[in-house]
């Protein structure tokens, strides 16, 4: 396929895509084939593959979207919740609405993006990190190996388990659907990390107690995962 003329540059002839050879000759992770552009549209098919996507939560302030799932399952976390669109169905997202979207399946997932203008759009992060009363209660070496720095970061990995560390994890950041920057104190041998809202929002945490969570260290002391599956259950038999 050859590469996508500018906008009043092409001749006036049909073109054709082969989207599936596009698709392969990416890195396996992410891909894209552009279709068309002007100054008020860009309309491209991506590629995603197995536990990727765009996890941090971000908008477009200066165009429209249609997301509109040709293959596999996307999840799309948006402020409001989490929502999946499996073949066949879309998602209108306005300017300036915030959102991600990841692949949590092992298959590749394909989308047709049509946007409103021709760039691809101006990406404005999700910043906000107001903390909750939602606090995890941490053996201060078992994150500290490599240090802490003024904030932690918070890892929404799945529906029963957060992820708290003070270094940025790629691996982590790949999976996540949510990641955000966390406060924290210290007291004596133990780092208390407030939640931010956004995370206690998505896990609906009104509080936590040390009761209601387990902690999964790692072995090389710089990360813990926090299992939220005690309280779960806890609550399912209420």
């Amino acid at each position: 396929m050859s590469e996508m003329p500018e906008y009043g540059t092409a001749a006036p002839e049909l073109r054709f895509f082969d989207i599936a050879a596009a698709l392969q000759a990416g890195d396996g992770m992410h891909s894209r084939v552009d279709m068309a552009k002007s100054p008020n549209s860009y309309i491209a098919v991506f590629g995603v593959g197995p536990r990727a996507g765009e996890t941090r939560v971000h908008s477009h302030p200066d165009s429209d979207q249609i997301l509109f799932v040709m293959k596999g399952e996307c999840t799309v976390e948006g402020l409001a919740g989490r929502y999946v669109l499996e073949s066949d169905e879309g998602v209108l997202i306005p300017a300036g609405v915030n959102y991600g979207f990841t692949n949590l399946t092992q298959d590749q997932l394909v989308f047709l993006s049509l946007r409103t203008e021709g760039s691809g759009g101006r990406r404005v992060a999700y910043v906000p990190s107001v903390p909750s009363p939602a606090k995890v209660s941490i053996p201060t070496q078992r994150i500290a190996a490599r240090g802490m720095g003024e904030s932690l970061y918070v890892y929404a990995l799945d529906g029963q388990t957060i992820g708290i560390s003070p270094l940025l994890l790629e691996d982590w950041n790949r999976s996540a659907v949510l990641r955000m920057e966390c406060s924290y104190e210290q007291s004596s041998d133990r780092t208390i990390a407030a939640l931010p809202e956004r995370i206690a929002d998505w896990y609906r945490l009104d509080n936590l107690e040390e009761s209601d969570y387990a902690l999964v260290p790692d072995a090389d002391n710089t990360r813990v995962q926090v299992d939220i599956t005690p309280l779960i259950e806890r609550q399912s038999r209420r």
